[in-house]
């Protein structure tokens, strides 16, 4: 009586012990299922790394998108994450084509200022002739002169972001480029009290990733159909029949307002009032960027 009690305890302890082995084996499948789907911990990682942006505008490859998206939250804290999961604000530009409908527009485009020197000039011809133009302004320079930069809010010019620094985008990390344009956008707000959603990467650097950040940013990058090349010292006459030969419907016109080589910015000061005059009597209108996206004549090429 007693070996078979003993057999049938032992009969149930390997029982026991078994049923326990077969539960503990399938808990680890399936918490390795969990791990693997992002569902464990906080989900943010994974979660963040699918995160592809809808716009319409968007070029960068699917496969790059999700790299770049993954790159953001490697040390970013889940408040830092969270703006990147949610659907991209629309453009507040809302196209309208009958307003322009029979109007040849042409943008005037001003990076790298503001200054109290050379962007007050500029300023004070585009009053005289009443001209709207767009600036693409550097957040250094915006701290520097805030007066400056919101004098052009105040007198209805269109206004860019042209990152923190003047930094080339495409060799900076992704960290480092959002910083660019955070703090570009943070001092542009401080000053003007508006949030730009156009951008221009200096010296048009841009790459797949660079667009994904700008995009992620709310904001278009601007692109040109004429360079001045103000910035190199080229001559008023040279840049004058640039202008002339190279302008079409829907162009954009690429100056400066600050920097460039010694004294090239007084060139520019010099060239405005002849190819304003000039251009209206090629049967031009002026307009900002924002403008000439509404009128739909903007080029898909530069518009981004």
């Amino acid at each position: 009586m007693r070996g078979k009690r003993t057999h049938k305890t032992r009969s149930l302890s390997f029982a026991f012990v078994l049923i326990m082995l077969v539960a503990l084996i399938s808990g680890c499948s399936v918490l390795r299922e969990l791990s693997s789907s992002g569902l464990s911990g906080s989900g943010i990682p994974g979660a963040a790394a699918a995160v592809v942006s809808e716009s319409p505008t968007e070029t960068a490859a699917p496969e790059e998108a999700v790299l770049v998206a993954a790159d953001r939250t490697e040390t970013a804290t889940p408040s830092e994450v969270t703006p990147y999961q949610e659907d991209p604000t629309p453009s507040p530009v809302i196209p309208d084509k009958d307003k322009f409908k029979d109007k040849k527009l042409v943008a005037l485009t001003f990076d790298d200022g503001p200054d109290n020197k050379y962007t007050t000039q500029i300023l004070d011809l585009l009053k005289e002739y009443d001209v709207k133009a767009t600036f693409f302004m550097v957040g250094l320079q915006v701290e520097k002169y805030p007066d400056t930069a919101k004098r052009i809010a105040e007198e209805g010019h269109s206004i860019g972001n042209h990152s923190w620094s003047h930094a080339d985008l495409s060799k900076l990390s992704s960290k480092a480029r959002d910083e660019e344009l955070d703090r570009a956008q943070q001092a542009i707000i401080e000053a003007t009290g508006m949030t730009p959603h156009l951008m221009r990467a200096p010296y048009g650097a841009i790459s797949d990733s660079v667009l994904q950040s700008i995009h992620d940013e709310n904001m278009k990058h601007v692109f040109w159909t004429v360079d001045t090349r103000d910035w190199a010292g080229s001559s008023v006459t040279k840049m004058h029949e640039n202008v002339l030969d190279n302008t079409h419907k829907g162009g954009i016109i690429l100056m400066h307002s600050f920097g460039g080589r010694k004294h090239a910015i007084e060139r520019t000061v010099k060239l405005l009032p002849s190819i304003i005059k000039d251009l209206r009597e090629m049967g031009y209108e002026f307009a900002t960027v924002d403008e000439l996206i509404e009128s739909g004549q903007a080029h898909s090429s530069v518009i981004k």
